[in-house]
C-alpha cells in the first residue's frame, strides 16, 4: 500500500489565504483608528490630569497655581515657561508668589515660575514627533465661543477655589484675566489625520467648569461637545498647538 499525502491542495491554500486577507483588510484599519484614538485619549487624560492636581494644589498651599503651555528640552526638562510658541510641546504646573497681583496686573512676564515648578506632562516630544494636535477655546454653555476670552490660554487656580483665564503673547507675557464663564474647551486629535472627518472620529474634548473636569461622551448631546473644528486644516504651530 502506499503512502498517503497528508496537506493543503493549491485550491485550500488559495482560499485559506484569501480569506485571511480579507479579515486582515477589515481588521488592520479598525485597529489603526483604535490606536489613534488612544493616542490622543492618553494625552487628553494627562491634561485632566494636571488641570485637576494644580486645584488641588493651589488649595493645599494656598496660593495661586497655573497651568500653561511650556518647552519640553531634548533631555526631557522644562523650559520657555508660558509662551504660547510652545502650546503642545508641553504642559507644566506651577505655583506663584504671593506678590501674583502685581506681576500679571502690570502684565510682567512670567518667565520661569519664581516660587515652584510642581509638575509638567510631555504632549509632543518634539516639533518631529508631533502626534497630536490641540485647541483650546472659551465657550458659553451654548457651544459659542466667548469672543472677550478667545486668546485666554492660561488657567490659573485660586486658593478659594476661583479659577481665571489668562492670554499671553509669544513671549509669556500675562494679559488681562477672566473669571471662568461657561467652558474652558480643550480639543485634542491624531495628527495624522487628513480630514475633517477622521479628526473628528478620532478626537477627544474636555470640558472645565467650575474646578470640574470632563469629557464629552459620544453620545454626548451638550452643545459645547460639538466638534466644531478642523484640526487637520487649522493653522497650528510646529508642536500641535493650533
Amino acid at each position: 500500500m502506499g503512502s498517503r499525502q497528508k496537506g493543503f491542495t493549491l485550491i485550500e491554500l488559495m482560499v485559506t489565504i484569501a480569506i485571511l486577507a480579507i479579515m486582515a483588510a477589515i481588521a488592520i484599519p479598525n485597529f489603526s483608528e483604535w490606536v489613534a484614538k488612544r493616542r490622543v485619549a492618553s494625552v487628553a487624560e494627562k491634561v485632566a490630569s494636571q488641570i485637576r492636581f494644580a486645584r488641588a494644589e493651589a488649595a493645599r498651599l494656598n496660593k495661586p497655581v497655573y497651568l500653561c503651555p511650556v518647552q519640553i528640552k531634548t533631555d526631557g526638562k522644562p523650559d520657555q515657561y508660558c509662551k504660547s510658541t510652545y502650546a503642545g510641546s508641553g504642559y507644566t504646573v506651577w505655583a506663584d508668589s504671593p506678590e501674583y497681583d502685581q506681576e500679571f496686573n502690570g502684565g510682567e512676564k512670567a518667565g520661569k515660575p519664581v516660587d515652584e515648578s510642581l509638575r509638567t506632562i510631555v504632549m509632543n516630544k518634539s516639533d518631529k514627533q508631533v502626534k497630536v494636535r490641540y485647541q483650546i477655546k472659551n465657550v458659553g454653555f451654548d457651544g459659542k465661543d466667548i469672543k472677550a476670552e478667545k486668546d485666554a490660554k492660561i488657567l490659573a487656580f485660586f486658593p478659594d477655589g476661583s479659577i481665571k483665564r489668562y492670554s499671553v503673547d509669544s513671549t509669556g507675557a500675562m494679559k488681562v484675566g477672566y473669571p471662568v464663564s461657561g467652558f474652558t474647551k480643550f480639543t485634542f486629535t491624531d495628527n495624522e489625520a487628513k480630514d475633517k472627518d477622521t479628526g473628528e472620529r478620532r478626537a477627544i474634548t474636555l470640558l472645565v467648569s467650575g474646578g470640574q473636569v470632563s469629557f464629552c461622551a459620544n453620545s454626548d448631546s451638550r452643545p459645547a461637545c460639538k466638534y466644531d473644528v478642523d484640526l487637520t486644516s487649522t493653522t497650528c504651530n510646529k508642536y500641535g498647538g493650533c
